[in-house]
């Protein structure tokens, strides 16, 4: 268990392209048994219904490593999930659920998750959701684990939930500020310029290294200035190693209250 709770500490602590793999990894390969699939996603969740898909991430083991993208664009694609599980908002709080559970709801197993994984001879063995933005109380990162049918997943439900609370807490500090527009979320290329600048780079030093035009490196320092919500280089920088200021949350906090 330390091991996946210190990879599960590692992952990004802002939000770029691959953090829902990278989480789905992390927390995959703590639970699943020799063949599976996890998957991680974010998006709005009302009462016990996922109603809204933002982003998606998928692991899959074993046998199941050829399903990953089909469970990727079948979950993409859903326009509601049944969780049969509801949630409250206090950070610590993480609602999961049991394939024993699941098999007592109907909504479940005619839905078009519930019908790709039995029609596959999968079984979900565990859905859970928790709230990841103080000022949306929709705003949710679920997980689903799913296995070759009849294994078990590994621990028991005490060791998962505990991987899973661990996982919420990341999630709360990379992805609370963020829209539900993912192609938002910072890019490759943002990130690369980003780890620079926490090396001390100057843009002009980023431009010379990179071979790239200094006026381009601007560009993506200001965007990485929007996304994240940071007034200054210092602010920037204190986001990328999972500090958030004060003074960040209060805009943030502002932010939404406006869109709201």
């Amino acid at each position: 268990m330390i091991e996946a709770i210190e990879r599960i500490g590692r992952l990004p602590a802002i939000p770029t392209h691959d953090w829902c793999d990278q989480a789905a990894a992390a927390a995959g390969d703590a639970i699943l048994p020799s063949s599976g699939v996890f998957a991680i996603g974010v998006g709005a969740v009302r009462n016990d219904t996922i109603e809204r898909i933002d982003a998606v991430g998928v692991h899959a083991v074993g046998a199941s490593e050829g399903r990953a993208d089909d469970v990727r664009q079948t979950l993409r694609g859903i326009g509601t999930l049944p969780t049969t599980v509801r949630i409250a908002g206090a950070e610590s709080k993480l609602a999961v659920v049991q394939e024993s559970e699941l098999r007592k709801s109907s909504a479940w197993s005619t839905s078009t998750a519930g019908r790709f994984l039995l029609s596959r001879g999968m079984t979900a063995v565990l859905i859970g959701a928790g709230l990841i933005a103080d000022a949306d109380p929709t705003r949710a990162l679920w997980v689903l684990g799913a296995v070759e049918d009849g294994a078990p997943i590994v621990g028991d439900m005490m060791f998962v939930t505990v991987i899973l609370l661990a996982l919420l807490r990341r999630a709360r500090l990379a992805l609370s500020g963020v829209g539900r527009d993912s192609s938002e979320w910072i890019s490759p290329r943002e990130q690369e310029i980003l780890g620079q600048l926490v090396l001390g780079k100057s843009v002009r030093q980023i431009a010379e290294e990179t071979g790239r035009s200094a006026h381009t490196i601007h560009d993506h320092v200001k965007s990485l200035h929007r996304k994240l919500n940071a007034t200054s280089r210092g602010e920037l920088i204190a986001r990328a190693l999972g500090h958030v200021t004060r003074g960040v949350r209060i805009r943030e906090t502002s932010r939404k209250i406006k869109q709201a």
